[in-house]
């Protein structure tokens, strides 16, 4: 017991050395988080149910530790910021329940997500309250779990077997979601360069490496809507992180992401396949040629969900019974039994869409929220003068834009380990972002 206490005691100092424990005071439930934390995002991509597990650990530790101070939670709730953050994550969680009880239907599954992401809210309260600093700790280990990724696929290639034309997986996570996410968080690597000071040189390159592999998988998906979010991110890096922001640099910034976009598409027999397919088949949609390829399969679901959410704009449908595509006239039109069995087994493939379509104007509501209010308080945090907010809201801004890029074309918290990944590391990000010194300026 001893030696467990004193090698307890090491660790803490040196998470405080770190600044990742600032509590004056430090409890075993924030050595806990702060050693968790970094072992849930590293396993993200390689171990099914991973996260969702840590999520529902990290929520329980959070409630206790919030319970147990009763009086600096709430007096925490001060802050504006905070309320809009733990409301914006509880909406997916009330825009469910309310539709729900309006339609008399308890279905389960469509907490899944939602719950996830209302679980967040509370580690979010917790990690602020206690001052744990997720910067260090994500610089770190958002490399490790990219390359752990492109580890797996280069050793265990028959994954994609899983799914469909030798296309990069995991054997849980298909292309078109592996794809957007090792996007993202390769971009998440590239902007945690000199995070907190200038990197050692095996750090530099661990993070450079970590968004070489990421772009590497990425193509390896041929996951065209991962590829979308990359001049989204490259132009956010250039213009904001590498403050290329007078209307000159600006110019230039966005000249060198769209020539970048332009060797890629040169260089790679891949991305010249996929998007001359894409611009062939939308081609064939808007002139009456054949609707049932992907991206016109998409364009029909974003008709059909439009059109369903202007038939019950307030509540939705609900989610008990499937949809009956061809009571709707207009859907008529554009109906094929190829469309309906996607629609009917894929959803909507637009995550506000969707969320329209099932919970009506609330899930609009929910989703603007869920996206808009951390894309503000990142945002004001990227602006601030003291290094780990301005990274972290920058890191905050490359996850929220890139989730929010991605929900065009694909429904993003339609899977729980998604809604447990994006709200988690929204919590983590936010608490750093919005942590204020009692010295900083305003």
């Amino acid at each position: 017991m001893a030696q467990l206490d004193s090698w307890t005691t090491r660790l803490t100092r040196r998470l405080q050395s770190a600044q990742v424990l600032q509590h004056p005071v430090p409890d075993s439930a924030d050595l806990l988080l702060a050693m968790g934390l970094p072992l849930c995002f590293a396993g993200y991509f390689v171990a099914r149910g991973w996260l969702n597990a840590a999520l529902v650990l990290a929520f329980a530790v959070c409630l206790v530790g919030l319970l147990r101070d009763c009086a600096g939670s709430v007096a925490l709730l001060r802050q504006r910021p905070l309320r809009w953050m733990l409301f914006a994550l509880a909406a997916p969680f009330a825009a469910v329940l309310l539709t729900q009880l309006v339609h008399q239907e308890f279905v389960p599954r469509a907490y899944d997500s939602a719950l996830r992401i209302l679980m967040a809210g509370v580690v979010l309260w917790y990690l602020l309250l206690r001052r744990i600093n997720f910067l260090p700790l994500a610089e770190r280990v958002l490399p490790v779990a990219v390359l752990a990724c492109a580890a797996a696929i280069f050793l265990y290639p028959d994954a994609a077997q899983y799914f469909w034309d030798n296309r990069f997986a995991t054997y849980f996570i298909d292309p078109l979601t592996l794809g957007q996410h090792i996007t993202i968080v390769g971009f998440m690597c590239l902007f945690c360069v000199d995070a907190s000071g200038r990197d050692g040189h095996a750090l530099r390159l661990l993070k450079y490496a970590a968004f070489m592999a990421a772009i590497a998988v990425s193509i390896g998906t041929q996951s065209r809507s991962a590829w979308v979010i990359v001049p989204v991110l490259a132009g956010l890096w250039l213009i904001g992180l590498k403050r290329c922001n007078n209307p000159p640099k600006i110019g230039l910034a966005l000249l060198a992401v769209l020539a970048a976009c332009l060797l890629l598409y040169a260089c790679s027999p891949i991305i010249q396949l996929r998007a001359n397919e894409a611009v062939a088949e939308y081609a064939q949609y808007f002139n009456g040629g054949n609707r049932d390829t992907s991206p016109g399969l998409r364009l029909s679901m974003w008709r059909a969900n439009w059109l369903l959410f202007l038939e019950h704009p307030v509540f939705g449908w609900g989610f008990s019974q499937p949809v009956d595509l061809q009571s709707v006239p207009h859907i008529r039109g554009f109906w094929t039994p190829m469309f309906e069995t996607w629609y009917t087994k894929h959803g909507g493939h637009n995550e506000i869409l969707s969320s329209m379509m099932h919970t009506g104007v609330f899930g609009l509501a929910s989703r603007v929220l869920v996206f808009a209010v951390p894309l503000l308080v990142f945002a004001n945090a990227s602006r601030s003068l003291v290094q780990r907010r301005r990274v972290a809201g920058f890191l905050g801004l490359a996850l929220v834009l890139g989730y929010l890029v991605a929900s065009i074309n694909t429904e993003v918290f339609n899977l729980v380990y998604i809604a447990s990944f994006y709200g988690l590391l929204v919590a983590a990000l936010a608490s750093t972002a919005l942590y204020r010194e009692a010295d900083e300026p305003v």
